[in-house]
């Protein structure tokens, strides 16, 4: 199954929702490379954020919108036909699980590898175990249907501005595997051929940690040392305060609060001047990014 070609055939158009925040768009110079969150900043997602959330708590995890429980146990009729019945607790728990064996490491943020969750997850419903391409197939059709994604308006555009300038770019994502396709399916190209280096781009899911954790940021940080760049001369942009904007805020980084899509923004229980005041920048539509940073065509 090419998972990209599936991407392209399966979503559909998302439109973001207006925050009502206006932007905050301060001269940042100096700035040599632009590093971007995926979920709820590149791309609107439907479910507000990739499922599962990486380092959630069990509540958390339980916690899923009826919409998504019902377009879970949706698929797994169509996939399991009876043997699905139970389907979206057995998966839930298989997660929380995971991720409590890798708390008992003292990871304090824990991240699955989905692909193993799946493995798990069927043995637990008794089904029999598929081969690992079956298993990543599964997965990719199970996330386009409950996370349908697209385009954040002006992504493209930027990225591109961005490249064109001659600055590095990068990814610090909450992220599956599946999550490399879906972004090739949408953008109709790989993250290495739209221009983001291959060194500066980092993965919940290949760490098995996961935003807020210091780890993915610092192991970005060290990665653009040895380019040269640091850490005051990262421009990082996410939709998430605790998860996107501090952490990154703690690492030197310059900050941007990506606040496009009411959906996706989450304040983590700042008020709206407190962010205001933590994220250097406040960005409310993807194409002011250039003049931000001082990089227009």
């Amino acid at each position: 199954m090419d998972h990209a070609a599936y991407v392209r055939e399966v979503m559909r158009s998302l439109v973001p929702s207006e925050t009502g925040l206006v932007a905050k768009l301060p001269e940042l110079p100096g700035i040599r490379a632009v590093v971007f969150d995926i979920y709820g900043t590149l791309l609107i997602s439907g479910a507000g954020e990739i499922c599962p959330a990486a380092g959630a708590s069990g509540e958390e995890v339980r916690s899923n919108d009826g919409e998504r429980n019902a377009s879970a146990n949706s698929f797994a009729e169509r996939e399991f036909g009876e043997k699905g019945d139970g389907f979206f607790r057995v998966y839930q728990e298989t997660i929380i699980r995971h991720q409590d064996r890798r708390r008992s490491f003292g990871v304090a943020f824990p991240e699955v590898d989905i692909r193993e969750v799946w493995v798990d997850t069927l043995a637990a419903l008794g089904l029999p175990p598929r081969e690992p391409d079956e298993i990543e197939d599964l997965s990719v059709r199970f996330e386009c249907s409950v996370n349908p994604v697209w385009t954040m308006p002006g992504a493209a555009g930027v990225i591109e501005q961005v490249r064109l300038a001659g600055l590095k770019m990068g990814i610090i994502s909450n992220a599956q595997f599946y999550t490399l396709p879906v972004m090739e399916g949408l953008f109709g190209t790989t993250l290495d051929g739209l221009g983001f280096d291959p060194s500066l781009q980092v993965f919940s899911f290949q760490l098995l940690e996961g935003k807020p954790s210091p780890r993915l940021f610092d192991d970005l940080a060290g990665k653009a040392g040895e380019c040269g760049i640091e850490p005051g001369q990262i421009f990082y942009l996410g939709n998430d305060m605790s998860k996107d904007v501090l952490p990154a805020r703690a690492t030197g980084f310059r900050t941007g609060l990506f606040a496009g899509d009411a959906a996706s923004l989450r304040l983590g229980g700042h008020s709206v001047a407190e962010a205001f005041s933590l994220a250097d920048a406040v960005i409310t539509d993807l194409a002011q990014i250039p003049r931000l940073l001082k990089i227009l065509s």
